[in-house]
């Protein structure tokens, strides 16, 4: 019987991780030097998508910086198309997976200083005030 629930926790070990939620877990100062040889070609210094590897690519480089695209920069997302590639993720397939040439912990580090150029959210707009009138005399 010991051997039954031991065995039916094992076989929900995977099920309980997958609910678990992501953390990247990585070290930013040590992704940049990855970033700097494997990535910059293409996305850029800034990670704008700018790079000069990018110019010559359709669909062009993502811009990691654009705030039309924080939504989906998540550290979840990063991790996935530095590991995985863009073919892997519904994206191009030009944007190539990391994995064959990085260990799990340098993607994390690579993701993590991705990450960095991320744009931080807008704060909302603060509702304007209104007009006073000039009182009457």
């Amino acid at each position: 019987m010991k051997k039954l629930v031991l065995l039916a926790g094992l076989v929900a070990l995977p099920a309980l991780a997958a609910d678990a939620p992501f953390e990247l877990k990585g070290d930013a100062a040590k992704g940049e030097a990855h970033y700097k040889t494997l990535c910059i070609s293409c996305h850029g210094e800034k990670g704008d998508g700018n790079g000069p590897a990018g110019a010559a690519l359709t669909p062009k480089p993502g811009n990691f910086t654009d705030p039309a695209n924080a939504e989906r920069i998540t550290e979840e997302w990063v991790y996935k198309m530095v590991k995985l590639g863009g073919q892997a993720n519904g994206k191009s397939p030009m944007m190539v997976a990391w994995s064959g040439a990085l260990n799990d912990q340098q993607i994390r580090d690579v993701a993590a200083f991705v990450m960095k150029f991320k744009p931080a959210k807008a704060a909302p707009a603060a509702p304007a005030k209104a007009a006073k009138k000039p009182a009457k005399k």
